[in-house]
């Protein structure tokens, strides 16, 4: 039996006489020549310092920015009678995105008809009073008091034009309605900001009640991430911090970091923002990487043999190979070892098992 087979059969049995045989040597010299190391598939790579991509990778979810509102909200009940955009459509401050048809806004017309009355009679009144306190026939008392009832019909007015600007109507709109006379009872959602409708949340004829969400917009500012992290690694993050996704070469900025653990999954919350322009829509899944804990080199995890509690790295020698026992860290689908490695050293990242059981003394070396 050659020595390669028999260091194949030792690779075989160090799985099952592991537990049974002494601890691995640290720092230990193993001969295998260049021709050995084929026949038992050994292969090598250098070892590189630990990058961006390195880290612990969590799920995620692509959210609009959560600075800004990005749902359009009914103002009175009623029910939906138009669309004028499609999801897709890109859409500029005051563009109509639906009408509505609502009894409540009709109602609330004609309140401000009717506070329009009142306010018009109270300035006469106003005017009236004030030319007869001038003339000495009633006192300051009564004058104070019509102030202040003109005082009360004009905030009146002006809460109930409020409402209805909010609501869709123009400035022109409320004139027209002052000087016609004319309720409609519709109105129209137009956009606050400039972005992209994403998403219809109700169709033509559905009843909707005060305050109901009938549009999602996307607006133009640059996505961003949010997803839950172990809260073990809660530590290493800090606000600023550069970070990636698995999916592309796309860069986010770490922008808020949740300050409460939870209690069922004890996992924190992030947030994230893109840093570069990207197509990712909200709602997508993608994989967030976080920041590896520490500088180092990055160790593959084949390139690891663990006896207890003891780490083995196999690292290339003249004439063979040299078994390193070093610490290491997790990180991500790798270890990082802050020592013990430097960096272009070339590490078994094949065949660590093989040597394994050579060093162990189960394959003879005749």
């Amino acid at each position: 039996m050659n020595l390669a087979l028999k260091r194949l059969l030792a690779y075989s049995l160090s799985s099952i006489l592991l537990p049974l045989s002494g601890t691995l040597t640290a720092q230990e010299f193993i001969p295998v020549s260049a021709d050995e190391m084929r026949e038992l598939a050994i292969l090598f790579a250098p070892a590189a310092a630990v990058g961006n991509a390195d880290g612990e990778q969590v799920p995620a979810t692509v959210m609009s920015s959560p600075d800004a509102s990005h749902t359009v909200h009914s103002w009175f009940e009623g029910v939906l009678s138009q669309w004028h955009v499609s999801p897709g459509d890109a859409l500029e401050a005051g563009t109509a995105i639906v009408t509505l048809r609502s009894e409540e806004l009709l109602s609330t017309q004609q309140s401000l008809l009717a506070a329009l009355v009142a306010q018009a009679s109270a300035d006469a009144n106003l005017q009236r009073d004030q030319n007869l306190f001038d003339a000495g026939v009633i006192a300051s008392a009564r004058l104070e008091e019509t102030r202040r009832q003109f005082q009360q019909a004009t905030l009146s007015t002006a809460a109930i034009r409020q409402r209805l600007l909010s609501a869709g109507l123009s400035a022109t709109d409320l004139d027209s309605l002052s000087r016609s006379q004319q309720t409609t009872g519709t109105y129209t959602l137009r956009a606050s900001q400039s972005g992209t409708l994403v998403r219809r949340l109700a169709q033509v004829g559905d009843y909707i009640t005060d305050g109901s969400a009938v549009a999602a917009i996307a607006s133009e500012e640059l996505p961003w991430l949010q997803a839950r992290v172990p809260a073990y690694l809660a530590g290493q993050l800090s606000v600023g911090q550069n970070m990636r996704i698995a999916e592309q070469n796309a860069g986010l900025t770490l922008r808020q970091i949740d300050q409460q653990i939870d209690a069922q999954t004890q996992t924190i919350g992030v947030l994230a923002q893109f840093t570069d322009v990207t197509e990712w829509m909200p709602g997508q899944i993608l994989t967030l990487i976080l920041p590896p804990a520490n500088t180092g080199i990055r160790v593959p995890a084949g390139a690891v043999v663990f006896n207890g509690s003891e780490t083995t790295v196999y690292v290339r020698r003249q004439g063979g190979v040299e078994a390193r026992t070093v610490e290491l860290q997790p990180a991500g689908r790798n270890y990082l070892a802050v020592s013990g490695i430097t960096a272009g050293e070339e590490i078994v990242t094949q065949g660590a098992a093989v040597l394994k059981g050579i060093q162990l003394g189960l394959g003879g070396t005749e």
